[in-house]
């Protein structure tokens, strides 16, 4: 993984955290689990040292009663808009 997709990695696991916290206000123990999600595996998502697998997305989804659209959506609002993964002449 390239630098730029490990700080996408980090804004995504804070974003997922902040999010836990305002929707849930559990600890990430109890979160964790309730949604049957291993307590190490969300904590390196939310620290932003793992991508997180879509069955685990999925879990997070549901215990905030969203769609895995509504995540990324929810996900997508707590990142830098003009954060991107490939520079402008990329393409």
């Amino acid at each position: 993984m390239n630098n730029i997709e490990k700080e996408y990695c980090k804004l995504v696991g804070q974003a997922i955290r902040e999010l836990r916290t305002e929707i849930t206000h559990k600890s990430s123990l109890l979160f964790s689990y309730e949604n049957d999600i291993p307590k190490s595996t969300l904590t390196r998502i939310e620290r932003g040292q793992n991508e997180a697998q879509l069955v685990t997305l999925k879990k997070i989804a549901e215990a905030f009663g969203w769609s895995m659209a509504e995540l990324f959506e929810n996900i997508e609002k707590k990142i830098p808009k003009n954060f991107k993964i490939f520079a402008e002449d990329h393409y």
